[in-house]
């Protein structure tokens, strides 16, 4: 995640005092609104999140909103040590300030597997969500087509994605700063897209925002796309911008993009067509048929 020692720390005391509890807490909020018109989360919903993480807090939000919530990430394989363990504890810190209970934290509605190859019936979700992940699946195209079967016809997909083009878009200069601020020393701003003399850490797909809305546009419709979060402004000189000039204002300084899209509903027609209604598959982690 970052090459300083020290984000690791302030991301300890962040959870600690609060403030990733107040930040993820934001976020869920951001994501209602965005849904309102397109979806009713005042009664329980079956919710699909793609990528939930170590910390799982939009998982747990969701739950203990009262939805149907199903997990599904690499992560949520059963492991032992120190590094679970310790996961757990920040866990409860976490559910504590966001004055969720310990069920909403509970694994039973986790699975460990490929996003790209869902283990879920067709029309299996009403809703499904990611945020911070999408940047790291490496098949984007197979994700959205999984998601896309998953869904109900009329379904929804809100998604939140790190774009690669920002600043901190490499995922190596910190972690805990949303947006980023400052960079550590000797670093140099979109090195990532210039010199790369700093290594990535983790898988990135790389991907920029028209190859994003290309892919979402040829499995859903989407509802609307918006950048959430801006960084970088304070380094966009006119030379580094000549220098960037492959990339545009907008995706240099966009951190946290928003698409929101929805799968087609099914036409009077189509039914028609297809005749008897399909059964509603067997209830799986939670979602029950």
């Amino acid at each position: 995640m970052s090459p300083l020692v020290s984000d690791y720390l302030v991301y300890l005391l962040q959870l600690a005092g609060g403030k990733r509890a107040a930040m993820e807490s934001s976020l869920a909020r951001q994501r209602m609104g965005d849904l309102a018109p397109w979806i009713d989360l005042s009664g329980p919903q079956r919710i699909l999140d793609l990528g939930n993480g170590s910390l799982r807090p939009q998982y747990a939000l969701l739950r203990a909103a009262g939805h149907r919530v199903v997990g599904i990430d690499l992560v949520n394989r059963p492991a032992r040590g120190w590094k679970p363990a310790a996961y757990g504890v920040l866990r409860r810190v976490f559910a504590a300030h966001a004055g969720i209970g310990a069920a909403a934290m509970a694994a039973d509605g986790l699975l460990s597997g490929d996003v790209s190859r869902l283990p879920f019936a067709d029309a299996s979700f009403d809703l499904a969500v990611s945020s911070a992940a999408f940047e790291h699946f490496l098949d984007v195209p197979a994700v959205l087509a999984e998601t896309r079967r998953v869904l109900r016809p009329g379904g929804v997909l809100w998604v939140g994605i790190h774009l690669f083009t920002c600043p901190s878009g490499g995922h190596n200069v910190s972690f805990t700063q949303y947006p980023l601020r400052s960079l550590p020393r000797g670093a140099e701003p979109w090195d990532h897209l210039r010199r790369q003399r700093r290594p990535f850490t983790v898988p990135l797909n790389r991907w920029r925002k028209h190859q994003y809305l290309e892919a979402f546009a040829r499995e859903f419709d989407v509802l609307r796309c918006y950048c959430a979060t801006r960084e970088g402004e304070q380094w966009l000189t006119p030379a580094l911008e000549a220098e960037l000039s492959a990339y545009s204002r907008d995706e240099l300084t966009c951190a946290h993009l928003v698409i929101l899209a929805r799968k087609p509903p099914v036409t009077a027609s189509l039914k028609a067509s297809q005749g008897a209604a399909v059964p509603a598959p067997a209830g799986l982690l939670g979602v029950p048929a």
